[in-house]
């Protein structure tokens, strides 16, 4: 009998282990449906999975949810009566986690007039509704999927129009001919300092790559000029970050291994009965752990870490509470060579140890106040910590100090912003940033690097406070024509600067094809506090020459054009013209803070009177992701210019004049429910602008030495890169592994940087360096 027992037992164990391997994997999708205005939950919204009998109506929060969606990538239609359809297109659904989405839609201005936004216009409207021109959002998935994009934002951003970069190293975004320290970095609505691991190592703006963990971004804007009043404090553009919640419904887990780093995430809800989620993740450094178990031999420590979180916490009455938080912290170490027999380049002669720390942690309140109003706010804190050390060896083999920094930045933060929709034609959003600025500097460093010449460039500790506040409107003439306008003021209370900024947009829809918009903005920016604070030595004591500088300002004009070819396919044409004033320069000499890049020691006493201009057209052509194929080619032809102290008007030194992307992408389904994708990414980009070398003095000082007089006259040879990404996903019930294989300038393409000083030729060589990037990653998410 029991064996008769263990043979059914046996058997019917084999019939279920095979029902279960042919029946289809599955997944849910789920998520929100929103007043694109309000963000109040619509109820009874219609969400049906597009090629599938699968849908689901939203419940009385706006929610919905959708069982049994096959794996693969699906669309969803979003339909709401008096509301405009929208379509999510070509979402990617796993086996590893469920798959969740907020979806905004704008009612309609004309009852009864269907309007059908279309996949491909859908793809890049930017989450913030009130943008017009020049914005575009951009999902966590494509950061992953492009070439080059590293799933580093700021990389993937490079592919965008009208982008450039320095090198394959450094991830500075160089937006339309403007210095990387002009674009603004948010995250969840407020403004953070520079996101990146070794944060202005190369470049003031740039690092290697950003802080932003990719298990927990959201779908993020990306603006490029003439933004709305909403923003302030940036020249040349925006990048609006969010963090996604975690899943209120069961607990998910991603551990990813490669060569950028460890990274371990854990997601889920705080009990079975609430709707409070939690989502975290901790990367440290793959290179950094090889190298402290002595499995790599070098001299060279790269050290770095960050943990990311975010904490939901919605209620019936209350509104949502969220607390969420961002770190990093990284330990770059190099050691001197003490043998100047082999001393190549002044690298070699130079020791250094470094600390970087950034961080940001908020309190959020989102409060929806009946059905047509909804307040946003935060208060936060921010904080900068900077400890660098560099020593350099003298030709007596002596170290000297050369470079100290002993820098702490924090920043108390305190938000409101009030959206209220008086009817589908017209909605307004009005707030407040209250910033309370810390700070304790430490800068000292050598002129050209003589010993003698060290001396203290800040030495200041002390508090201010920079105000922001705006307003602005939304007109809908109807549901083809939109005006936005509005006005941004800020203050800075340290030397009692104000700016009052107009902001004008519009969009109009000839036809189902046919896109016209223009955006005009008056933008200001504050410069880093180190630039005001800094002291000289005079014969009456310390002075600080710069305590009054003012804001550096900037007209943006953007037009453009957007025409949809097919379907799936579009053409944007943008052409743009920008006005720089009121920029900090040098009296009587080429120095202009448009052309910032590695400055950081300056306590020369500065005006606001120079000048910049950037003249240029983007153009874009991009397939979306449909029939398993996509590309995107972008072209940039641009002029920039600058007067400097002296009047003079130069290239400036990131007028490249061209930047071309050439992007292709193709997914091959293999077995129903793995995909492998094949990206390809070429990009050009013209020569960096610099000086014309002395030769005889640069020997003489065995230093390269610039003829300023002739400044950024000269061009470096253009860059050509060639960026592959490789992606096999794997499902099986439950769990998703994904292995990537990246690598950037797989054809070892050099870049150009100059002139450098050879110590064994006793010479001036060009300064050409050929760095392929290559990363493999191995990721499973259940």
């Amino acid at each position: 009998m029991l064996r008769h027992t263990s043979l059914f037992i046996y058997l019917s164990g084999l019939v279920i282990s095979a029902m279960l391997q042919a029946s289809p994997l599955t997944q849910v999708v789920k998520g929100r449906v929103v007043d694109a205005q309000t963000r109040a939950g619509l109820v009874g919204a219609n969400v049906m999975v597009v090629g599938t009998e699968l849908g689901a109506a939203t419940d009385m929060q706006g929610d919905f949810r959708i069982e049994r969606v096959p794996l693969g990538r699906h669309s969803l239609k979003i339909m709401y009566m008096g509301y405009q359809s929208r379509i999510l297109p070509e979402l990617l659904v796993n086996s590893g986690k469920q798959v969740e989405v907020t979806v905004a839609l704008e009612e309609e201005i004309l009852q009864g007039e269907e309007i059908i936004v279309t996949p491909e216009i859908d793809k890049n409207r930017p989450l913030n509704t009130m943008s017009t021109v020049s914005a575009r959002s951009f999902s966590v998935e494509e950061a992953q999927r492009y070439a080059g994009g590293f799933d580093d934002p700021a990389r993937l951003a490079s592919s965008f129009a009208g982008i450039t970069y320095g090198n394959a190293q450094d991830n500075a975004i160089i937006i339309r001919g403007n210095a990387p320290k002009g674009l603004l970095w948010r995250l969840e609505g407020i403004e953070i300092g520079n996101p990146n691991h070794f944060p202005d190592g190369n470049v003031l703006g740039g690092g290697l790559f950003t802080i932003f963990s990719s298990q927990l971004l959201a779908d993020s804007d990306f603006m490029t000029g003439a933004f709305t009043a909403e923003y302030g404090n940036a020249l040349s553009g925006v990048f609006d970050m969010k963090l996604r919640n975690g899943n209120s419904d069961r607990r998910e887990w991603t551990m990813q291994t490669g060569l950028m780093g460890l990274d371990f995430a854990a997601e889920g809800p705080f009990s079975p009965n609430s709707n409070a989620s939690y989502l975290m993740n901790y990367r440290y450094s793959t290179i950094g752990l090889l190298t402290d178990l002595n499995a790599i031999d070098t001299d060279q420590e790269l050290n770095y870490q960050d943990f990311s979180f975010k904490l939901n916490f919605p209620t019936l009455r209350a509104g949502t509470f969220s607390l969420w938080g961002i770190g990093s912290s990284d330990r770059p170490v190099e050691v001197e060579q003490t043998d100047s027999t082999q001393w190549e380049h002044e690298w070699d002669r130079l020791k250094y140890e470094a600390n970087f720390r950034v961080g940001a942690t908020g309190l959020n309140h989102k409060y929806i106040l009946g059905r047509s109003t909804f307040i946003n706010s935060t208060v936060a804190f921010t904080a900068e910590d900077v400890g660098y050390d560099l020593e350099r060896l003298d030709d007596d083999l002596t170290l000297y100090p050369n470079e100290y920094i002993d820098s702490y930045n924090g920043k108390l933060v305190l938000t409101s912003t009030l959206n209220h929709k008086f009817s589908p034609r017209l909605s307004t959003s009005s707030g407040f940033v209250w910033n309370h600025l810390f700070y304790d500097m430490k800068l000292k460093s050598t002129v050209d690097d003589v010993p003698k010449t060290y001396q203290t460039f800040v030495d200041e500790k002390g508090n201010s406070r920079h105000l922001q506040a705006f307003t602005q409107a939304q007109v809908a003439f109807s549901n083809h024509l939109k005006v936005n306008a509005g006005l941004h003021l800020e203050y800075f209370l340290l030397n009692k600067n104000t700016s009052l900024e107009p902001r004008l947009g519009l969009n109009w829809n000839i036809n189902d094809h046919h896109l016209l918009s223009i955006g005009y903005g008056l933008h200001s920016q504050m410069e880093n506090i180190r630039y005001y604070l800094a002291q000289r030595q005079t014969g009456n004591g310390v002075d600080r020459p710069n305590l009054n500088l003012g804001f550096t300002r900037a007209h943006h004009i953007i037009l453009g054009y957007d025409f949809q070819i097919s379907r799936n396919t579009r053409l944007k044409i943008e052409p743009y013209y920008q006005y720089l004033y009121d920029v900090p320069v040098r009296p009587g000499d080429f120095f202009s803070f448009i052309n910032l890049k590695d400055e950081r020691y300056l306590n020369d006493s500065l005006v606001n009177e120079g000048t910049g201009t950037n003249l240029g057209i983007d153009f874009t052509l991009e397939k979306f992701l449909s029939n398993q194929f996509y590309y995107l080619f972008t072209a940039s032809l641009f002029d920039s210019k600058y007067k400097g102290g002296d009047g003079i008007e130069r290239n400036s030194r990131y007028n490249r004049n061209v930047v071309v992307n050439a992007l292709f992408g193709r997914e091959f389904i293999l077995k129903q429910n793995n995909i492998f994708g094949v990206n390809l990414r070429f990009t050009y980009m013209g020569g960096e602008r610099i000086s014309p070398v002395l030769r005889s003095a640069s020997l003489a000082a065995r230093r390269v030495i610039y003829d300023e007089s002739r400044a950024f006259e000269k061009s470096l040879n253009a860059s050509k890169y060639l960026d592959i990404t490789l992606t096999y996903r794997l499902n099986h019930r439950n769990i998703t592994h994904t292995l990537v294989l990246q690598i950037k300038n797989c054809l070892s393409s050099a870049n150009d940087y100059g002139y450098v000083y050879n110590y064994q030729k006793q010479e001036l060589t060009r300064d050409r360096m050929a760095i392929v990037l290559p990363s493999i990653s191995y990721k499973v998410e259940f």
